[in-house]
């Protein structure tokens, strides 16, 4: 498929049939909810080869060109006095660098969601703030938003089915040697002890993280971290239980004065596209901290 924005209409051209028989089978494919299918159609707000259509079993042909006509939305929230950093944006998506210490969303003017809605009221992006995850407060890196409202469905789902990849480095003492890959399945539940703590736990949720050393420096390790599950405070649980505790961690470390800030960082994020087979990957500026590893100043 081909699409194009246009202001207030989104294009597309189906140029190959590639099991889309209907109008009902595009809706799957770009996961629209309940609602947005019921209120398109009534409303008479999408259009195949310019006429009209109200029905969800509408057939499609190859080279038919449909535009969805928008429901206007505005901007949700408050825009925070400073917008934020965007490091990557088109017509679908931007991705944002998250600082240490700032949290994702809350009733503030300056938490990070705060920030995108200032950035968007630069942009004339009048449409709700919408990210596709979250990241812990003490965490940096890479944060995924969405610029369309009705797509944002699509990348609920990619992020669900583990389609949109994240990676990280963390910053960790331990003993483990350059080159050395570790795979932990350790189960991750809450600590009953401790609010806000989660711990490995036989009767927690199962979880997947993969570890590869990727330097050494004295008696600190730089990790690159990928999930295979997505459990609150993962990769800090795992590292920390296997006697490899991210530096600076609030919860699960020890303080380090050579640091600044906790070391883990969301350094790259890799999603699809709706509409056809293309990868983004966007990878992060380098924070202060990570400087001091020669293979993170590489990426």
């Amino acid at each position: 498929m081909k699409y194009r924005i246009h202001p207030g209409r989104l294009e597309i051209i189906i140029e190959t049939l590639d099991g889309i028989s209907d109008l009902g089978a595009l809706f799957e494919r770009l996961c629209l909810s309940r609602k947005d299918r019921y209120l398109y159609l009534q409303e008479g707000r999408i259009t195949v080869n310019r006429t009209p259509v109200r029905r969800a079993d509408t057939v499609l042909a190859a080279n038919d060109r449909l535009q969805f006509h928008l429901i206007p939305e505005q901007l949700d929230r408050t825009p925070a006095a400073e917008p934020c950093e965007v490091i990557y944006s088109d017509d679908l998506i931007y991705v944002v660098h998250k600082e240490p210490g700032m949290i994702i969303h809350d009733d503030s003017d300056d938490c990070l969601a705060a920030r995108a809605a200032a950035w968007q009221q630069l942009q004339g992006l009048d449409v709700p703030v919408r990210y596709i995850h979250r990241l812990d407060r003490e965490t940096s890196g890479l944060v995924l938003f969405s610029k369309v409202p009705l797509l944002q469905g699509w990348y609920d789902n990619a992020l669900l089915n583990r389609k949109i990849k994240r990676t990280y480095l963390a910053i960790s003492r331990g003993s483990m040697p350059a080159g050395q890959h570790l795979h932990f399945t350790d189960a991750i539940g809450k600590d009953r002890h401790v609010s806000g703590r989660y711990r490995v736990s036989p009767s927690g949720k199962p979880a997947a993280t993969d570890v590869v050393c990727l330097e050494k420096k004295g008696p600190f390790r730089l990790l690159e971290c990928t999930l295979e599950t997505g459990r609150t405070h993962q990769i800090r649980v795992h590292l920390s239980a296997h006697g490899m505790p991210i530096v600076n961690d609030p919860l699960y470390g020890i303080p380090e004065p050579g640091f600044r800030h906790m070391g883990l960082w969301a350094c790259r994020l890799q999603t699809g596209n709706p509409f056809n087979a293309e990868t983004i990957t966007v990878t992060d500026r380098i924070p202060e901290d990570f400087r001091q590893f020669k293979t993170a100043v590489q990426l």
